[in-house]
Parts: C-alpha cells; sequence; structure tokens
C-alpha cells in the first residue's frame, strides 16, 4: 500500500533554491517547492501514474471551487482562476518562453459531474506576496479522464515589474454542479534558449580496458576522428547532422583526456514512452575517462536549452545508448548524468523489449557494443536474421573478402581501433556475438530507449 502524505502548507514566498525548473516534479519529495495556495483544496496524495513514484498532487474539483478560497486571496472571483497550487520560478526574465507538459487524471465524486477542465495559469508573486494571474487565453488545456493522459501548457513571460517573480500555477473545476478529484503527476517544465549545462560520463565497451579503467583512442592516434561531425550513418536517423567542428588543437590532447569519439545527448521531455519528445539533441565528445565534454574537449556540456526537467540519454554511433530513469534538473550549475556508476537508475523498455541496460565490468558498466545497422526503434544489436549487425562488418570489407583488413572511421569498426575486420585477432564480429549472449546467436539486444 502507498503512503499518503499529510496536507502540507509550504510557508514563505520563493521553493527552495533559486531555479528555473520545477523542484520535486513528482511530488516524491512531499510537494518541496511546491506552495498550497488554497491548502483545503489542494494536498500531496498517493499515485498510479505510470513512469512515476509513489505521489502526486490533488485537487478537489468543484463547479463553484474558484470563490471557495481564503477571503484574503486578492485573485478570488477573477478569470482565470487562481492557482490551487503553484511554483514559483526565480530565474524565469521577461520574453522566456515556458513550456510544461503533465499527467492528469478525474476521479468522479457524488453527484457526478457531466464535465471537467484543467487550467494552467501564468502568475505572478511581487514581493509583498501579492499574487496574480497572467491572462492567456490558452490557459484552459483540456478535460482529465478517468486514465492518465499528458497535457501541454506553453506561454512566454510577459515584462516583470522589479520584485515580481514568475510562477506557474494548476487549477480545476468540474461542470453541471457535480465533484471530483484531479490528481497531477509527473510534471516537467522546459524554458527555451540556452544555458543548462550537463556533467555526463559513459564507458564505450568496444574501446574500454577493464584493467586501466580507461578507454583507448586508437581513433584519435591513427589521425581518423573527423573534426566535424559526420553526417548520420544509414539507417540512424537518431543522430544529429554534422555541424558542430573540434576545437583547435583538441585532438593533439594525449592522456586521459584524449578524446576517443564523438558522442551525442537527446533531451527527452515529457512522458519517456511513444509518443515521447526529443526536445534537443547535442554533439558531444567523450574522452579516455569517460568525462562527455563539449567541443572545447573540458568544458561540461553547454545544453540547447535554459534549464529544464528532461531525460538525458547518451548515444554513440555502434553502442547501444542509454537513459536516465527519471528527468534531471537542468540548469545553468552542471548536473551529474553518470552511465557508468553502478547505482544511476536508467529507464528500462517494457516487455517483451526489457534487458540489461548496460555490460556489467567488474564494478563498473559499459555501454553495449555492436549496433553497426540499426533502421528505426527499438534499436539492438543483433547477430543473424533481417536487419542483423554481423552483415554489415563483412559489407565494409567488400562482401566476399571476408579475411581482408579495412582502415576507416567506420560505424562497422565496433572495437574502435580503426579497423574493420570480420575474422582474426580483435575482429568486429565476434564483439556482436558476445553482446547478445554468444550462445544464443538468434538473440536480440534491445537498447533500453524507447
Amino acid at each position: 500500500m502507498k503512503k499518503l502524505l499529510a496536507p502540507t502548507l509550504l510557508i514563505g514566498l520563493f521553493p527552495v533554491g533559486a531555479c528555473a525548473q520545477f523542484t520535486d516534479p513528482g511530488f516524491e519529495q512531499g510537494g518541496n517547492g511546491w506552495v498550497m495556495h488554497c491548502p483545503e483544496w489542494a494536498w500531496p496524495t498517493s499515485s498510479s501514474a505510470p513512469y512515476g513514484g509513489n505521489f502526486a498532487m490533488a485537487i478537489q474539483a468543484t463547479s463553484p471551487d474558484f470563490t471557495s478560497c481564503p477571503s484574503g486571496d486578492p485573485g478570488t472571483g477573477l478569470w482565470p482562476p487562481p492557482p490551487r497550487f503553484y511554483q514559483l520560478l526565480p530565474q524565469v526574465t521577461t520574453a522566456d518562453v515556458v513550456r510544461v507538459k503533465f499527467l492528469v487524471r478525474l476521479e468522479e465524486g457524488i453527484p457526478v459531474p457531466i464535465g471537467s477542465s484543467v487550467e494552467v495559469t501564468a502568475i505572478t508573486v511581487d514581493g509583498n506576496g501579492v499574487l496574480q494571474t497572467i491572462p492567456d487565453p490558452g490557459f484552459q488545456v483540456g478535460e482529465p479522464l478517468a486514465n492518465w493522459q499528458e497535457m501541454y501548457y506553453q506561454t512566454t513571460v510577459p515584462v516583470l515589474a522589479p520584485g515580481q517573480v514568475f510562477g506557474i500555477g494548476f487549477a480545476a473545476h468540474t461542470f453541471g454542479g457535480g465533484n471530483g478529484v484531479v490528481h497531477f503527476d509527473n510534471m516537467a517544465l522546459v524554458v527555451e534558449g540556452s544555458g543548462a549545462l550537463l556533467n555526463a560520463k559513459a564507458w564505450l565497451d568496444g574501446a574500454y580496458v577493464p584493467g586501466a579503467n580507461l578507454m583507448r583512442d586508437d581513433l584519435r592516434t591513427a589521425g581518423l576522428i573527423p573534426a566535424s561531425q559526420p553526417m548520420s550513418p544509414p539507417g540512424a536517423a537518431t543522430t544529429p547532422v554534422g555541424g558542430e567542428t573540434i576545437g583547435t588543437g583538441v585532438l593533439g590532447i594525449s592522456g586521459n583526456n584524449a578524446i576517443v569519439d564523438w558522442a551525442w545527448i537527446d533531451l527527452r521531455f515529457g512522458q519517456p514512452v511513444y509518443p515521447y519528445e526529443t526536445y534537443a539533441k547535442r554533439n558531444v565528445l567523450i574522452q579516455r575517462d569517460g568525462d562527455i565534454v563539449d567541443m572545447d574537449g573540458t568544458s561540461p556540456v553547454l545544453l540547447p536549452l535554459k534549464a529544464g526537467n528532461c531525460r538525458v540519454v547518451v548515444r554513440h554511433r555502434n553502442h547501444l545508448g542509454v537513459m536516465s530513469a527519471e528527468p534531471l534538473n537542468l540548469n545553468s550549475t552542471p548536473v551529474l548524468f553518470d552511465a557508468s556508476a553502478t547505482n544511476s537508475p536508467l529507464f528500462s523498455l517494457p516487455t517483451p523489449n526489457t534487458d540489461a541496460a548496460r555490460k556489467v565490468v567488474g564494478t563498473t558498466r559499459t555501454l553495449w557494443p555492436g549496433d553497426a545497422w540499426s533502421l528505426g526503434a527499438p534499436y539492438g544489436v543483433k547477430y543473424t536474421g533481417s536487419g542483423n549487425d554481423r552483415d554489415p562488418v563483412l559489407y565494409a570489407l567488400g562482401g566476399n573478402i571476408p579475411n581482408s583488413v579495412v582502415t576507416s572511421y567506420h560505424r562497422s569498426d565496433i572495437n574502435l581501433d580503426g579497423k574493420v575486420k570480420y575474422t582474426g585477432v580483435n575482429n568486429d564480429r565476434d564483439i556482436i556475438l558476445q553482446t547478445i549472449g554468444g550462445s544464443t546467436p538468434n538473440a536480440v539486444r534491445y537498447e533500453q530507449v524507447p
């Protein structure tokens, strides 16, 4: 049985920390950062939301409830209605574009309502604590159903007076004299722009040397790493198109910070499963020590958003990617996503495609190697059958000369040594077989990213 939280009133004008993304977006911290504007109408409760935690936020929704807030509420009687709960976003500024996604459902009461609606409102709070709703013709975002559904809201921040802080609030009401309880969960927010930073780490198993706890940089020492992001390989439409260039001198750096290869980051906004939204992609570099860095070879990755709650995906051209289990609070302070750590929570696909997201190598974890040819989701590694990853290795050698070797920057170079080999020592074909289990050549290793 899920534990219920007692109704809570947060004291103070500002949520904990000055942020531009939702604090406690899943309400797992008891609503930390959220203000219950009308505590008799909003309270934390248990949750049954998919891909959520144990808790949600509930609103008592009845037809006349908009005039039921305490008499001191400066928004009483106004339309749009004052929010039942809200969160302030102190780092959001004038003209910022703010996007919100969330899950919602209606628990019908007695009498049963003939309809209901959810309102997401932009608000401001001044230095004296006076709350004002911002008129917005798009504030009424939809009618909640009995089952969880995702809703969406977008607004542009108006001109803020000195001392005013922008925020996002939530309300709900019913029609026809009935009542009910509207449940909210899995809040997600992005502020468009730039400035959020990410510290990430991962091991590419094809190049990983367990004894050294480093990856080989054979591609760099052979001069094979393209200075500009290569175009998407065939069948890999998820790869960002080229355009970014490695900084001058970066490929000349040796040692632990030497560059192993290109990789890329996806940012997933809202629900993790279809129809998911990939908010942005970002080309990155990965060092021998696993650090994922920007084009200057050392800095945290600058993301194409100002702030937000997004799941982070780390991907590589011939290794299976991984995705954070929960959204990360991305902002101007670098946030860590360590895909090599044993305790990093990662997303898993539902059955029948559930699989180990990473390879176990001693006390660390590496990305599965062998994705030489993927045509579409679910991505994975196959040794036999249609669309397998073994045949592209042979095709790279001409198709009928299995004992030859091609030196190239190629997707079929699974071990990232700069050579494509089908047979012999350090060949790329055997790695594909090992990834899918070795003894079951018709198995498939699925990437645990929708």
